[in-house]
């Protein structure tokens, strides 16, 4: 083998080798917002995190959150590194969790834990609601939990 056919097949192995690991392609992300209420009433300073339940690609499985404000509004982010507005399209495990901060995070405390409700454990480990998100998106992903 010559030295140039060497370089040329050095080349293209580097390139499937980058193909099949860390260069894949993302998938698409829908805008997805909603409210979630609590016996009736808004769910304030809950994470409402959507897990994929079969992604189309196990090992692009993308997660989303979103931390639902005084009135129950929320709106997901991807949980990626460079996370992008709403979620993946097709059928998500739901769950509820209320997050207790630190003193180290003045600037985003979340609410104490007297002032939040015990949510039963299907609620919080996303075994009862699951979610279609549709193709376009929604601002329709409503819940209300009793």
């Amino acid at each position: 083998m010559t030295r140039d056919r060497i370089v040329v097949l050095m080349i293209l192995s580097v390139a499937v080798l980058c193909l099949s690991t860390g260069c894949k392609q993302k998938e698409a992300v829908v805008p997805v917002s909603g409210t979630a209420t609590y016996q009736g009433k808004p769910l304030a300073n809950c994470s409402v995190f959507f897990k994929p339940t079969h992604p189309s690609k196990p090992d692009l499985c993308v997660t989303s959150v979103g931390k639902t404000d005084a009135d129950g509004h929320f709106e997901l982010t991807t949980t990626e590194l460079n996370a992008r507005k709403g979620a993946v399209v097709g059928q998500h495990q739901v769950s509820f969790k209320f997050m207790q901060w630190g003193s180290e995070y003045n600037e985003d405390d979340g609410p104490e834990a007297s002032e939040t409700p015990t949510l039963p454990r299907e609620y919080t480990e996303g075994t009862k609601i699951t979610f279609e998100v549709p193709e376009k998106g929604t601002d329709s992903a409503n819940f209300d939990l009793n």
